[in-house]
């Protein structure tokens, strides 16, 4: 899509280090940039990176534990003793294993709400993903 939202079928995009320089018809940006390396995706999309604007990236390691059950019984009776039990260090690895699912899924910035938020943002550094984390 073009700054005047036209979608441009069989386009392409530009790249010089981590800017994007030009976006249009695939052709044209190949003949323009003849030396670059080239990347064809022919059945893909270019699209910007996906926003998670509510995350509590470390609670992966909480995926399955008694998640049947009503909400305050799941929170008083299981998640909020097991996050008592929580270090900086389960953090950091937990929030990494978020990280890599939401960079595989396209998000490339995230809003977190946690315990050991310099946990979260020393993950989120290593990733080279955006973060707001409070």
């Amino acid at each position: 899509m073009d700054s005047r939202g036209t979608i441009i079928e069989e386009g392409g995009l530009a790249i010089r280090g981590d800017a994007i320089v030009e976006v249009g018809p695939a052709a044209a940006l190949a003949a323009r940039y003849a030396g670059a390396t080239r990347i064809d995706r022919p059945q893909g999309l270019i699209m910007p990176g996906l926003v998670n604007v509510h995350t509590h990236a470390a609670m992966a390691c909480f995926r399955g534990l008694a998640d049947d059950l009503p909400l305050m019984q799941w929170l008083q009776d299981h998640i909020f003793p097991a996050e008592a039990r929580l270090t900086g260090d389960m953090v950091y690895h937990s929030t990494r294993l978020s990280l890599c699912e939401m960079i595989r899924s396209g998000t490339t910035s995230f809003c977190d709400m946690y315990l050991f938020a310099g946990d979260v943002a020393r993950a989120a550094a290593e990733a080279g993903m955006r973060a707001w984390i409070g």
